[in-house]
């Protein structure tokens, strides 16, 4: 159901994209912040996997030119990790299963997790999980999206919702075959963006909405960043906001690669650094 539109709300939008799409992500928002774009007057900031660790940070008003720098140094917590070829195999086999139906192909990423061997132990997740977070405390107006890995459904978590938010946050990234099912509320979980890499959807109802997408394509016949926000601009001020050429090759053809932080930071500064007009006439007038 289309929720009434909220004058002058804003909704902050962090789709999913691995550690290079952390990196990516706080590099626009921090090239875009230098430039006058304000983030505290996000009424929401939903984030999906990635998203949602950099949408913690923006939503606790944390500062982003601290966050950009720690994208240009290593960090001994992250841990090089890959989805293998049967496990993309998979993931494909299961839009193909889904078709567009959004619950099913869900339903069917979470059988994947559950069949797959835990590929990297749950103390090493939570570890990498904790060093990402700026916070344990949930931010007000911040919303974090995870598949329920029976029903295929999903679910916004909030402040509210009396989950953890480290939890939440591992939930919603737990990418099936290469990080473990997440166990809370009695449900198994696995990551928010599986069906949709953004769930820009959810911010309908919000009267100005900026997303940034570091992969904006659909998966199978699921709509993808672009239809998402050809939809929400029927009732809203819309700016989407993909990797450019140059940030797609700073950000690589891993996602999980920790060693591309570094290049997709700095290339998504600039991009944002130089999309800034284009944002502000959405997001502040």
């Amino acid at each position: 159901m289309v929720q009434p539109t909220q004058s002058g709300s804003r909704a902050l939008v962090l789709g999913g994209g691995g550690v290079t799409g952390i990196a990516w992500e706080v590099g626009v928002l921090a090239g875009l912040s230098s430039q006058g774009i304000d983030w505290s007057k996000a009424t929401s900031v939903i984030g999906t996997s990635a998203g949602s660790f950099v949408g913690t940070a923006v939503a606790a008003g944390y500062d982003l030119e601290w966050l950009f720098a720690a994208q240009l140094v290593p960090d001994e917590n992250e841990v090089d990790v890959k989805a293998s070829e049967d496990t993309m195999a998979a993931w494909w086999a299961a839009l193909a299963e889904g078709g567009d139906d959004p619950r099913q192909v869900g339903a069917a990423m979470g059988r994947i997790a559950k069949a797959a061997p835990e590929p990297v132990p749950a103390a090493t997740r939570r570890r990498v999980v904790g060093s990402r977070l700026v916070t344990a405390e949930w931010p007000n107006g911040l919303k974090v999206t995870a598949i329920d890995a029976d029903t295929g459904g999903l679910k916004v978590f909030d402040q509210h919702s009396g989950v953890p938010l480290i939890d939440a946050v591992s939930a919603s990234g737990a990418v099936p075959g290469v990080w473990p099912l997440e166990h809370f509320q009695g449900r198994s979980w696995v990551d928010g963006g599986m069906v949709s890499t953004t769930n820009a959807r959810q911010a309908e109802g919000h009267d100005r909405i900026v997303i940034l997408a570091p992969m904006p394509s659909g998966y199978g016949k699921i709509p993808g960043a672009a239809e998402d926000a050809e939809v929400l601009a029927e009732r809203a001020e819309v700016c989407l906001v993909a990797p450019d050429e140059q940030s797609v090759e700073a950000i690589g053809p891993n996602p999980y690669d920790p060693q591309r932080r570094k290049p997709a930071a700095q290339a998504g500064r600039a991009q944002g650094e130089a999309l800034a007009g284009k944002v502000s006439k959405v997001w502040n007038h």
